[in-house]
């Protein structure tokens, strides 16, 4: 409403001519302004929509690779291990990795910008196409004792000072990543971390965890939760729609195709049967049925909806590299 005066006007009921008897209302175009932008926002508040979970692509695609392979590491020996050893811990633990250690085969790799270079394929069978390699430089492992000053008030209000002492490690790992056509997704890429301890050993421990943690996190698919929006207008649907939301979804998939059939210019039934195919990850048809429910109606959200479902087709083909 800013920049827009508002003025009031008294009004007279007929019938009844008295000055005590007058209601005073607002009377201005942003006023009304308000009213259908709040009445917009309900009708969207109140829309009916599915929620699927979705699988996105890591800042690092690997594509379709569920196979991690370590098959060179360089650096202190007790430092590899307990990295190699975690990584295939936490990967389990993820549930999406399953890790392999090839580091007594004799591979050796040569890292060259972003291609990789078998030098030697050592005792091994080959890469596979499924198979993700990884390369592991540990460039830094060591901790060293600290003390801090921590000030504390108790309840009177009095500060009192006291010292701790604690170990601070840092652990830094440069980290390569390939696929069987050598190339590298992580070209030793380096990840450093900090980790305290009240000794050595815990602190390097807790460094080294935080380490391959980043690590995963850089690497591994991540599911989301998305919401769909179905369109309600239509009120012939509205069982169909129930029976979606209730959590048949295949149903409502082939009682939504019969109205359509017997609808074909119904854009909100191919609207909702697209919706209800993206639901299920059935892209393409998903599309299609977007592009031709847009060319019946210029309802925004139909828009939005198909970008967002062409969206998880590029994710889809990501992963399935």
């Amino acid at each position: 409403m800013t920049g827009e005066r508002v003025s009031l006007r008294p009004i007279r009921f007929p019938g009844h001519p008295k000055k005590g008897e007058i209601l005073t209302m607002l009377h201005s175009r942003s006023l009304r302004h308000v009213v259908l932008a709040l009445a917009a926002s309900l009708v969207v508040g109140c829309a009916p929509s599915l929620k699927v979970n979705v699988l996105q692509p890591a800042r690092v695609n690997l594509g379709a690779a569920k196979q991690l392979t370590v098959v060179q590491t360089e650096g202190r020996k007790g430092a590899r291990d307990y990295l190699v050893d975690e990584l295939a811990r936490q990967a389990r633990a993820g549930g999406y990795f399953q890790v392999a250690d090839r580091t007594d085969e004799g591979i050796v790799v040569k890292v060259a910008g972003r291609s990789v270079q078998i030098i030697n394929a050592g005792t091994g069978p080959a890469q596979t196409q499924d198979e993700i390699g990884i390369r592991i430089d540990v460039n830094d492992w060591d901790a060293e004792k600290k003390t801090e000053t921590i000030q504390e008030k108790d309840s009177k209000g009095r500060v009192t000072e006291r010292e701790v002492k604690f170990y601070e490690a840092k652990t830094v790992a440069s980290v390569t990543a390939f696929n069987t056509a050598g190339k590298a997704m992580l070209a030793e890429q380096e990840y450093e971390t900090v980790g305290r301890g009240e000794d050595k050993d815990e602190a390097i421990t807790n460094a080294g965890r935080a380490l391959v943690s980043q690590l995963l996190y850089d690497i591994t698919p991540k599911y989301v939760t998305k919401s769909i929006r179905l369109d309600g207008d239509d009120k012939a649907q509205e069982p169909i729609i129930d029976v979606a939301r209730e959590g048949n979804v295949p149903r409502a998939i082939t009682e939504m195709e019969a109205y359509v059939q017997s609808n074909p210019q119904n854009a909100a039934a191919l609207y909702n049967l697209a919706v209800l195919l993206d639901a299920t990850g059935k892209y393409p048809e998903a599309l299609e049925l977007y592009t031709k429910a847009i060319s019946l109606s210029s309802k925004d959200f139909y828009v939005d909806m198909k970008a967002e479902c062409a969206k998880r087709l590029a994710d889809q083909q990501a992963l399935s590299q």
